[in-house]
Protein backbone atom coordinates (compact mmCIF):
# COMPACT_ATOMS: atom_id res chain seq x y z
CA UNK A 1 0.00 0.00 0.00
CA UNK A 2 1.28 3.59 -0.48
CA UNK A 3 2.74 5.62 1.93
CA UNK A 4 0.84 8.59 1.52
CA UNK A 5 -2.33 6.29 1.11
CA UNK A 6 -5.24 6.93 3.93
CA UNK A 7 -5.44 10.85 2.80
CA UNK A 8 -8.08 11.10 5.61
CA UNK A 9 -5.81 10.23 8.38
CA UNK A 10 -3.23 12.60 7.19
CA UNK A 11 -5.95 15.67 6.12
CA UNK A 12 -7.10 15.12 10.36
CA UNK A 13 -3.17 15.53 11.12
CA UNK A 14 -2.44 18.31 9.13
CA UNK A 15 -5.56 20.06 10.55
CA UNK A 16 -4.14 19.07 14.22
CA UNK A 17 -0.59 20.03 13.79
CA UNK A 18 -2.03 23.61 13.03
CA UNK A 19 -4.74 23.68 15.57
CA UNK A 20 -3.06 24.54 19.11
CA UNK A 21 -5.72 22.79 21.26
CA UNK A 22 -5.34 21.91 24.35
CA UNK A 23 -1.54 23.58 23.98
CA UNK A 24 0.13 20.39 23.55
CA UNK A 25 3.68 20.95 21.36
CA UNK A 26 2.40 20.03 17.30
CA UNK A 27 4.44 17.13 17.09
CA UNK A 28 2.80 15.52 19.86
CA UNK A 29 -0.47 16.74 18.24
CA UNK A 30 0.71 14.80 15.37
CA UNK A 31 1.67 11.61 17.37
CA UNK A 32 -1.70 11.43 18.96
CA UNK A 33 -3.71 11.51 16.05
CA UNK A 34 -1.84 8.55 14.17
CA UNK A 35 -2.06 6.86 17.61
CA UNK A 36 -5.35 7.06 17.29
CA UNK A 37 -5.38 5.89 13.69
CA UNK A 38 -3.60 3.30 14.32
CA UNK A 39 -6.21 2.11 17.65
CA UNK A 40 -9.14 2.10 15.07
CA UNK A 41 -7.50 0.30 12.47
CA UNK A 42 -7.13 3.52 9.78
CA UNK A 43 -3.72 2.35 10.04
CA UNK A 44 -3.01 -0.87 9.57
CA UNK A 45 0.06 -3.08 11.26
CA UNK A 46 2.90 -3.65 8.42
CA UNK A 47 1.92 -0.37 6.52
CA UNK A 48 4.48 1.73 5.61
CA UNK A 49 4.47 5.25 6.64
CA UNK A 50 5.11 8.51 4.82
CA UNK A 51 9.11 9.49 5.06
CA UNK A 52 9.63 12.51 6.60
CA UNK A 53 10.02 14.56 3.48
CA UNK A 54 6.73 13.58 2.14
CA UNK A 55 4.87 14.03 5.72
CA UNK A 56 6.20 17.05 6.28
CA UNK A 57 5.57 18.54 2.65
CA UNK A 58 1.80 16.99 3.40
CA UNK A 59 1.03 18.64 6.39
CA UNK A 60 2.72 21.66 6.31
CA UNK A 61 5.14 21.19 9.20
CA UNK A 62 8.56 20.96 9.62
CA UNK A 63 11.13 18.28 8.96
CA UNK A 64 12.02 18.55 12.77
CA UNK A 65 8.47 17.97 14.26
CA UNK A 66 7.61 15.44 12.19
CA UNK A 67 10.95 13.46 13.57
CA UNK A 68 9.78 14.16 16.65
CA UNK A 69 6.70 12.60 15.76
CA UNK A 70 7.69 9.49 14.69
CA UNK A 71 10.23 9.53 17.69
CA UNK A 72 7.49 9.74 19.82
CA UNK A 73 5.40 6.66 18.66
CA UNK A 74 8.76 4.62 18.11
CA UNK A 75 9.33 5.32 21.89
CA UNK A 76 5.51 3.73 22.50
CA UNK A 77 6.73 1.08 20.44
CA UNK A 78 3.93 1.74 17.56
CA UNK A 79 6.00 2.01 14.91
CA UNK A 80 9.36 0.77 13.76
CA UNK A 81 11.79 1.69 11.40
CA UNK A 82 13.60 -0.68 9.09
CA UNK A 83 17.01 0.65 7.86
CA UNK A 84 17.11 1.35 3.81
CA UNK A 85 12.49 0.27 3.72
CA UNK A 86 11.26 3.04 5.66
CA UNK A 87 9.18 3.49 8.98
CA UNK A 88 5.98 0.93 9.15
CA UNK A 89 3.36 0.45 12.01
CA UNK A 90 3.48 -2.19 14.55
CA UNK A 91 6.63 -3.24 17.05
CA UNK A 92 9.32 -5.33 15.92
CA UNK A 93 7.97 -8.99 15.90
CA UNK A 94 10.16 -11.11 18.72
CA UNK A 95 11.68 -14.04 18.05
CA UNK A 96 9.64 -17.27 18.12
CA UNK A 97 9.62 -18.24 21.75
CA UNK A 98 11.30 -21.89 22.84
CA UNK A 99 9.21 -24.78 24.04
CA UNK A 100 9.22 -25.10 27.28
CA UNK A 101 10.87 -28.29 27.54
CA UNK A 102 13.95 -26.52 26.05
CA UNK A 103 14.13 -29.29 23.10
CA UNK A 104 12.58 -27.27 20.25
CA UNK A 105 8.78 -28.10 21.00
CA UNK A 106 6.40 -31.08 21.17
CA UNK A 107 2.94 -32.16 20.86
CA UNK A 108 0.19 -32.51 23.77
CA UNK A 109 0.44 -35.91 23.59
CA UNK A 110 4.19 -36.60 24.11
CA UNK A 111 5.17 -37.60 20.08
CA UNK A 112 7.91 -35.22 18.79
CA UNK A 113 7.72 -32.95 17.08
CA UNK A 114 9.97 -31.01 14.12
CA UNK A 115 12.74 -28.49 15.71
CA UNK A 116 11.87 -24.88 15.68
CA UNK A 117 14.57 -23.17 13.95
CA UNK A 118 14.98 -19.55 16.56
CA UNK A 119 15.35 -16.65 14.36
CA UNK A 120 17.39 -13.63 15.66
CA UNK A 121 15.94 -11.08 17.52
CA UNK A 122 15.75 -7.97 15.99
CA UNK A 123 18.48 -5.40 17.14
CA UNK A 124 15.79 -2.44 17.85
CA UNK A 125 18.31 -0.52 19.72
CA UNK A 126 20.71 -0.49 16.80
CA UNK A 127 18.44 0.34 14.21
CA UNK A 128 16.15 2.76 17.09
CA UNK A 129 20.02 4.84 17.36
CA UNK A 130 20.50 4.80 13.76
CA UNK A 131 17.59 5.85 12.51
CA UNK A 132 17.07 8.47 14.85
CA UNK A 133 20.58 10.03 13.91
CA UNK A 134 20.03 9.44 10.21
CA UNK A 135 16.23 11.67 10.69
CA UNK A 136 17.94 14.09 12.64
CA UNK A 137 20.93 14.57 10.19
CA UNK A 138 18.32 14.81 7.45
CA UNK A 139 17.09 17.51 9.17
CA UNK A 140 19.95 19.25 10.32
CA UNK A 141 23.14 18.23 7.99
CA UNK A 142 25.27 20.79 9.52
CA UNK A 143 24.25 19.87 13.59
CA UNK A 144 27.55 18.04 15.09
CA UNK A 145 26.65 14.80 15.64
CA UNK A 146 27.31 13.69 19.14
CA UNK A 147 24.97 10.43 19.09
CA UNK A 148 27.77 7.98 19.23
CA UNK A 149 30.01 6.41 21.60
CA UNK A 150 33.13 7.43 19.48
CA UNK A 151 36.19 8.93 21.23
CA UNK A 152 37.55 12.53 19.81
CA UNK A 153 40.37 11.40 17.10
CA UNK A 154 42.23 14.56 18.13
CA UNK A 155 42.83 13.00 21.25
CA UNK A 156 44.16 9.63 20.09
CA UNK A 157 47.63 8.79 19.67
CA UNK A 158 48.47 9.23 16.84
CA UNK A 159 52.30 10.06 16.95
CA UNK A 160 52.71 7.00 18.98
CA UNK A 161 51.15 4.63 16.69
CA UNK A 162 52.84 6.10 13.57
CA UNK A 163 56.16 5.23 15.35
CA UNK A 164 54.97 2.19 16.20
CA UNK A 165 53.50 0.81 12.79
CA UNK A 166 56.74 2.00 11.37
CA UNK A 167 58.97 -0.08 13.85
CA UNK A 168 56.94 -3.18 13.92
CA UNK A 169 56.80 -2.88 9.88
CA UNK A 170 60.60 -2.71 9.42
CA UNK A 171 61.08 -5.65 12.20
CA UNK A 172 58.59 -7.89 10.49
CA UNK A 173 59.91 -11.07 8.52
CA UNK A 174 57.85 -13.26 6.02
CA UNK A 175 57.68 -15.72 8.27
CA UNK A 176 55.95 -13.98 10.63
CA UNK A 177 53.12 -13.48 8.04
CA UNK A 178 52.45 -17.24 8.35
CA UNK A 179 49.65 -19.48 10.32
CA UNK A 180 50.70 -19.42 13.88
CA UNK A 181 51.88 -22.56 15.22
CA UNK A 182 49.76 -21.55 18.47
CA UNK A 183 47.07 -18.70 19.66
CA UNK A 184 48.63 -17.61 22.39
CA UNK A 185 49.49 -13.46 23.06
CA UNK A 186 52.51 -12.42 21.60
CA UNK A 187 55.13 -11.87 24.36
CA UNK A 188 56.08 -8.45 23.62
CA UNK A 189 52.14 -7.46 23.94
CA UNK A 190 52.35 -9.66 27.92
CA UNK A 191 55.52 -8.07 28.70
CA UNK A 192 53.69 -4.22 28.41
CA UNK A 193 50.33 -5.20 29.52
CA UNK A 194 51.17 -7.54 32.42
CA UNK A 195 52.45 -4.78 34.71
CA UNK A 196 49.86 -2.09 34.00
CA UNK A 197 47.24 -4.58 34.70
CA UNK A 198 48.49 -5.42 37.78
CA UNK A 199 49.23 -1.78 38.82
CA UNK A 200 45.62 -1.28 38.08
CA UNK A 201 44.57 -4.23 40.45
CA UNK A 202 44.20 -6.71 37.96
CA UNK A 203 46.41 -9.76 39.18
CA UNK A 204 46.66 -12.14 36.71
CA UNK A 205 49.29 -14.14 34.76
CA UNK A 206 50.90 -14.82 31.45
CA UNK A 207 48.68 -17.75 30.71
CA UNK A 208 45.78 -16.00 31.90
CA UNK A 209 45.37 -13.89 28.89
CA UNK A 210 43.41 -14.06 25.51
CA UNK A 211 43.99 -11.82 22.88
CA UNK A 212 40.85 -10.52 20.57
CA UNK A 213 39.75 -8.37 18.27
CA UNK A 214 37.22 -6.55 20.34
CA UNK A 215 35.16 -6.70 23.64
CA UNK A 216 32.28 -7.22 21.53
CA UNK A 217 33.96 -10.33 20.85
CA UNK A 218 34.36 -11.30 23.65
CA UNK A 219 30.54 -10.89 24.83
CA UNK A 220 30.00 -13.24 21.82
CA UNK A 221 32.51 -15.64 23.17
CA UNK A 222 31.36 -15.30 26.61
CA UNK A 223 27.60 -16.08 25.95
CA UNK A 224 28.76 -19.46 23.86
CA UNK A 225 30.96 -20.61 27.02
CA UNK A 226 27.89 -20.07 29.19
CA UNK A 227 25.27 -21.77 27.01
CA UNK A 228 27.80 -24.61 27.11
CA UNK A 229 27.39 -24.84 30.72
CA UNK A 230 23.15 -24.54 30.29
CA UNK A 231 20.98 -27.69 30.41
CA UNK A 232 18.06 -26.39 28.66
CA UNK A 233 16.15 -23.23 27.67
CA UNK A 234 17.21 -20.38 27.21
CA UNK A 235 20.13 -18.00 28.54
CA UNK A 236 18.99 -15.56 30.81
CA UNK A 237 21.79 -12.55 31.29
CA UNK A 238 21.49 -9.82 33.81
CA UNK A 239 23.28 -6.67 32.65
CA UNK A 240 23.21 -3.15 33.81
CA UNK A 241 20.21 -0.90 32.57
CA UNK A 242 20.99 1.69 31.44
CA UNK A 243 23.51 -0.07 30.21
CA UNK A 244 25.68 -0.82 27.01
CA UNK A 245 23.09 -0.87 24.06
CA UNK A 246 25.17 -3.10 21.42
CA UNK A 247 25.42 -5.66 24.39
CA UNK A 248 22.08 -6.16 24.53
CA UNK A 249 21.62 -6.31 21.28
CA UNK A 250 24.18 -9.08 20.95
CA UNK A 251 23.01 -11.08 23.82
CA UNK A 252 19.43 -11.17 22.30
CA UNK A 253 20.33 -11.88 18.65
CA UNK A 254 22.11 -14.74 20.31
CA UNK A 255 18.82 -15.93 21.82
CA UNK A 256 19.37 -15.35 25.20
CA UNK A 257 16.45 -13.18 27.86
CA UNK A 258 18.11 -10.44 29.46
CA UNK A 259 16.74 -9.21 32.72
CA UNK A 260 17.91 -5.51 33.72
CA UNK A 261 20.60 -4.57 37.08
CA UNK A 262 19.62 -1.49 38.20
CA UNK A 263 22.25 1.12 38.15
CA UNK A 264 23.22 4.09 40.71
CA UNK A 265 26.36 6.48 41.05
CA UNK A 266 28.45 4.06 42.00
CA UNK A 267 27.24 1.27 39.22
CA UNK A 268 25.47 -2.08 39.54
CA UNK A 269 22.96 -2.13 42.66
CA UNK A 270 23.89 -5.10 44.99
CA UNK A 271 20.26 -5.94 45.85
CA UNK A 272 18.73 -5.33 42.14
CA UNK A 273 21.85 -7.81 40.99
CA UNK A 274 20.74 -10.00 43.96
CA UNK A 275 16.95 -10.40 42.21
CA UNK A 276 18.68 -11.07 39.06
CA UNK A 277 20.30 -13.85 39.63
CA UNK A 278 17.39 -15.11 41.89
CA UNK A 279 15.61 -14.79 38.67
CA UNK A 280 18.26 -17.53 37.24
CA UNK A 281 20.39 -15.27 35.45
CA UNK A 282 23.74 -17.54 34.35
CA UNK A 283 25.11 -15.13 33.16
CA UNK A 284 26.27 -11.65 34.39
CA UNK A 285 27.61 -8.22 32.88
CA UNK A 286 28.80 -5.11 34.53
CA UNK A 287 31.30 -2.23 33.87
CA UNK A 288 33.47 -1.36 36.78
CA UNK A 289 34.35 1.96 35.51
CA UNK A 290 33.10 4.43 33.19
CA UNK A 291 30.07 2.71 32.80
CA UNK A 292 28.11 3.48 29.49
CA UNK A 293 25.67 5.76 29.70
CA UNK A 294 26.01 7.55 33.42
CA UNK A 295 30.21 7.30 33.58
CA UNK A 296 29.86 5.51 37.49
CA UNK A 297 32.79 3.74 38.70
CA UNK A 298 32.94 0.99 41.25
CA UNK A 299 34.17 2.01 45.13
CA UNK A 300 36.03 -0.56 46.60
CA UNK A 301 33.53 -0.69 48.88
CA UNK A 302 30.57 -1.24 45.99
CA UNK A 303 33.28 -4.25 44.78
CA UNK A 304 32.50 -5.75 47.71
CA UNK A 305 29.21 -6.01 48.13
CA UNK A 306 29.17 -6.93 44.32
CA UNK A 307 31.31 -9.58 45.72
CA UNK A 308 29.18 -11.12 48.17
CA UNK A 309 26.21 -11.13 46.51
CA UNK A 310 27.83 -12.97 43.55
CA UNK A 311 29.14 -15.50 46.34
CA UNK A 312 25.85 -16.65 47.00
CA UNK A 313 24.92 -17.40 43.37
CA UNK A 314 28.02 -19.56 42.32
CA UNK A 315 25.98 -20.87 39.22
CA UNK A 316 26.67 -17.38 37.24
CA UNK A 317 29.39 -16.71 34.84
CA UNK A 318 30.84 -12.98 35.91
CA UNK A 319 32.10 -10.79 32.83
CA UNK A 320 33.67 -7.47 33.59
CA UNK A 321 33.80 -5.30 30.59
CA UNK A 322 36.36 -2.46 31.14
CA UNK A 323 36.64 -0.50 27.53
CA UNK A 324 38.04 2.74 29.07
CA UNK A 325 40.74 1.65 31.64
CA UNK A 326 43.65 3.34 29.71
CA UNK A 327 41.55 6.96 29.96
CA UNK A 328 39.72 6.49 33.28
CA UNK A 329 41.09 8.11 36.69
CA UNK A 330 39.20 5.30 38.87
CA UNK A 331 40.64 1.99 39.84
CA UNK A 332 38.07 0.21 41.11
CA UNK A 333 40.16 -3.12 40.80
CA UNK A 334 38.49 -6.39 39.68
CA UNK A 335 36.17 -9.39 41.20
CA UNK A 336 38.95 -11.44 39.79
CA UNK A 337 40.63 -10.75 43.24
CA UNK A 338 38.40 -12.13 45.34
CA UNK A 339 38.62 -15.98 45.90
CA UNK A 340 35.25 -16.93 45.96
CA UNK A 341 34.83 -15.53 42.34
CA UNK A 342 38.55 -15.73 40.22
CA UNK A 343 37.69 -19.34 38.94
CA UNK A 344 34.27 -17.65 36.91
CA UNK A 345 35.52 -14.19 36.71
CA UNK A 346 36.25 -12.80 32.94
CA UNK A 347 37.78 -9.80 32.68
CA UNK A 348 37.71 -7.70 29.19
CA UNK A 349 40.02 -4.61 28.78
CA UNK A 350 39.64 -2.98 25.30
CA UNK A 351 41.82 -0.39 23.66
CA UNK A 352 39.33 1.30 20.90
CA UNK A 353 37.92 4.52 23.29
CA UNK A 354 41.54 4.70 24.91
CA UNK A 355 44.69 4.08 21.64
CA UNK A 356 42.61 3.78 18.42
CA UNK A 357 39.31 2.01 17.63
CA UNK A 358 41.08 0.30 14.19
CA UNK A 359 43.66 -1.10 15.72
CA UNK A 360 40.90 -3.86 16.27
CA UNK A 361 42.26 -5.43 19.52
CA UNK A 362 41.38 -6.58 23.31
CA UNK A 363 42.28 -9.19 26.09
CA UNK A 364 40.63 -11.33 28.00
CA UNK A 365 41.97 -12.63 31.34
CA UNK A 366 40.34 -15.70 33.16
CA UNK A 367 41.58 -18.75 35.31
CA UNK A 368 41.46 -22.17 34.06
CA UNK A 369 39.01 -23.91 32.86
CA UNK A 370 37.53 -20.83 31.93
CA UNK A 371 40.17 -19.44 30.12
CA UNK A 372 40.61 -22.64 27.86
CA UNK A 373 37.18 -22.58 27.26
CA UNK A 374 37.15 -19.22 26.46
CA UNK A 375 40.29 -19.53 24.30
CA UNK A 376 39.09 -22.69 22.44
CA UNK A 377 35.63 -20.65 21.44
CA UNK A 378 38.22 -18.06 20.22
CA UNK A 379 39.88 -20.94 17.79
CA UNK A 380 36.52 -21.37 16.18
CA UNK A 381 35.56 -17.82 15.34
CA UNK A 382 38.52 -16.74 13.85
CA UNK A 383 41.65 -18.54 14.96
CA UNK A 384 43.80 -16.06 16.24
CA UNK A 385 44.23 -12.71 16.45
CA UNK A 386 46.92 -10.40 14.27
CA UNK A 387 50.22 -10.66 15.74
CA UNK A 388 51.25 -8.03 13.64
CA UNK A 389 48.66 -5.62 15.45
CA UNK A 390 49.56 -6.96 18.79
CA UNK A 391 52.83 -5.92 18.29
CA UNK A 392 51.91 -2.17 17.64
CA UNK A 393 50.56 -2.01 20.68
CA UNK A 394 52.84 -3.07 22.17
CA UNK A 395 55.03 -0.91 21.29
CA UNK A 396 52.61 1.93 21.40
CA UNK A 397 52.74 0.68 25.34
CA UNK A 398 55.99 0.72 25.75
CA UNK A 399 56.52 4.17 24.00
CA UNK A 400 57.25 6.88 26.62
CA UNK A 401 54.58 9.27 24.89
CA UNK A 402 51.93 7.13 25.06
CA UNK A 403 50.93 7.94 28.95
CA UNK A 404 50.86 11.76 28.61
CA UNK A 405 49.02 11.43 25.62
CA UNK A 406 46.64 9.20 28.04
CA UNK A 407 46.47 11.54 30.35
CA UNK A 408 45.73 14.55 28.26
CA UNK A 409 42.33 12.72 26.99
CA UNK A 410 41.92 11.56 30.74
CA UNK A 411 41.45 15.15 31.41
CA UNK A 412 40.30 16.67 28.47
CA UNK A 413 37.31 14.22 28.48
CA UNK A 414 36.61 14.59 32.14
CA UNK A 415 36.30 19.17 31.40
CA UNK A 416 33.83 18.16 28.54
CA UNK A 417 32.01 16.02 30.56
CA UNK A 418 31.70 18.38 33.62
CA UNK A 419 31.07 21.55 31.27
CA UNK A 420 27.93 19.73 29.40
CA UNK A 421 26.42 18.98 32.61
CA UNK A 422 26.80 22.31 34.37
CA UNK A 423 24.97 23.94 31.33
CA UNK A 424 22.46 21.16 31.53
CA UNK A 425 21.99 21.11 35.06
CA UNK A 426 21.19 25.13 35.27
CA UNK A 427 18.25 24.81 33.15
CA UNK A 428 17.48 21.40 34.06
CA UNK A 429 17.59 21.28 37.93
CA UNK A 430 14.65 23.56 39.01
CA UNK A 431 12.83 21.25 36.80
CA UNK A 432 13.80 18.08 37.99
CA UNK A 433 15.89 16.77 35.56
CA UNK A 434 19.52 16.97 35.79
CA UNK A 435 22.85 15.43 34.45
CA UNK A 436 24.97 12.45 35.50
CA UNK A 437 28.53 13.76 34.29
CA UNK A 438 30.12 10.49 35.78
CA UNK A 439 33.37 9.57 36.73
CA UNK A 440 34.86 8.75 33.44
CA UNK A 441 33.97 8.19 30.16
CA UNK A 442 32.28 9.87 27.79
CA UNK A 443 29.34 10.56 28.26
CA UNK A 444 26.81 12.95 30.12
CA UNK A 445 23.43 11.03 31.04
CA UNK A 446 20.75 13.45 31.13
CA UNK A 447 17.14 13.02 33.03
CA UNK A 448 14.34 14.62 31.45
CA UNK A 449 11.59 16.60 33.52
CA UNK A 450 8.51 14.77 34.41
CA UNK A 451 6.59 16.62 31.74
CA UNK A 452 9.64 16.17 28.59
CA UNK A 453 10.10 13.23 26.35
CA UNK A 454 13.37 12.80 24.61
CA UNK A 455 11.92 12.89 20.92
CA UNK A 456 11.39 16.44 20.89
CA UNK A 457 14.20 17.70 22.87
CA UNK A 458 16.27 15.53 20.69
CA UNK A 459 14.53 17.65 17.80
CA UNK A 460 14.86 20.93 19.39
CA UNK A 461 18.20 20.04 20.14
CA UNK A 462 19.05 19.50 16.53
CA UNK A 463 17.50 22.55 15.16
CA UNK A 464 20.68 24.07 17.89
CA UNK A 465 23.00 22.77 15.91
CA UNK A 466 23.55 19.00 18.05
CA UNK A 467 22.98 15.83 17.29
CA UNK A 468 22.25 13.87 20.97
CA UNK A 469 21.10 9.84 21.10
CA UNK A 470 17.82 8.77 22.95
CA UNK A 471 17.91 6.93 26.50
CA UNK A 472 15.25 4.76 25.69
CA UNK A 473 18.00 2.81 23.68
CA UNK A 474 19.76 1.97 26.41
CA UNK A 475 17.45 -0.30 28.24
CA UNK A 476 16.11 -3.73 28.46
CA UNK A 477 12.63 -3.10 27.04
CA UNK A 478 11.58 0.18 24.80
CA UNK A 479 9.47 2.72 26.13
CA UNK A 480 11.76 4.78 28.37
CA UNK A 481 11.14 8.10 26.93
CA UNK A 482 12.62 11.05 29.53
CA UNK A 483 16.73 10.38 29.07
CA UNK A 484 19.38 11.49 26.56
CA UNK A 485 22.96 10.63 26.30
CA UNK A 486 25.29 13.25 24.57
CA UNK A 487 28.70 12.13 24.15
CA UNK A 488 30.22 15.11 25.41
CA UNK A 489 33.29 14.13 24.59
CA UNK A 490 33.02 14.01 20.99
CA UNK A 491 32.82 17.88 21.74
CA UNK A 492 35.50 19.87 19.87
CA UNK A 493 37.09 21.22 23.28
CA UNK A 494 35.14 22.63 26.83
CA UNK A 495 33.37 25.48 24.84
CA UNK A 496 31.83 23.11 22.24
CA UNK A 497 30.51 20.63 25.12
CA UNK A 498 28.71 23.79 27.13
CA UNK A 499 27.36 24.65 23.74
CA UNK A 500 26.18 20.90 23.63
CA UNK A 501 24.50 20.83 27.00
CA UNK A 502 22.86 24.53 26.69
CA UNK A 503 21.51 23.39 23.34
CA UNK A 504 19.76 20.40 25.78
CA UNK A 505 18.66 22.29 28.35
CA UNK A 506 16.76 25.38 25.84
CA UNK A 507 15.65 22.64 23.88
CA UNK A 508 13.43 21.30 27.38
CA UNK A 509 11.71 24.92 27.91
CA UNK A 510 10.73 25.02 24.59
CA UNK A 511 9.18 21.92 24.46
CA UNK A 512 7.64 21.94 28.36
CA UNK A 513 4.17 22.76 28.48
CA UNK A 514 3.37 26.20 28.91
CA UNK A 515 3.03 27.19 33.05
CA UNK A 516 -0.66 27.52 32.63
CA UNK A 517 -1.39 23.55 31.79
CA UNK A 518 -2.21 20.68 34.18
CA UNK A 519 1.56 19.97 34.65
CA UNK A 520 2.83 16.07 35.03
CA UNK A 521 -1.42 14.83 35.02
CA UNK A 522 -0.84 16.33 31.73
CA UNK A 523 1.98 15.71 30.56
CA UNK A 524 3.29 13.89 27.65
CA UNK A 525 3.05 10.07 27.37
CA UNK A 526 6.21 8.51 26.52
Amino acid sequence: MDAMSNAPVWEAARRAAHDPGDGAPRYARIAALVEEAIANGDLRAAQRLPTVRELSAQLEVSGTTIVAAYNLLRDKNLIRGEVGRGTFVGPAQPAPAAAADGNGGGHANGAPAAPVRRMPAIAWRRRALVNTELQLRAAHAAALDLTRGTPDPQLMPLAVLQRAWAAVAGATTAADLQYPTHADADPTLLAQLLPRLRSDGIQVEARDVVVGSSAQQFLTLAMQVARGHQREGELLVAIEEPGYQTAMDTFERGGCRLVGVEVDAHGARPESLDAALAAGALMVVMTPRAHSPTGASWTPARRAQLADVLARHPQALVVEDDPLAEIASARPGSLLSDDRLAERVLYIRSFSKSVAPDLRLAIATARDPLRSMLAEEKSFADGWTSRFTQRVLARALADPELDAALDRARTAYAERREAAARAIDEGLAPLGGGASPGDDGLHVWVRLPADCDSAGVLAETAQRGFLAAPGGSFFVHPGHGRAIRLNAGAAAGVEQAAAAGKAIADAVATVRRSPHNRGVAGAITV
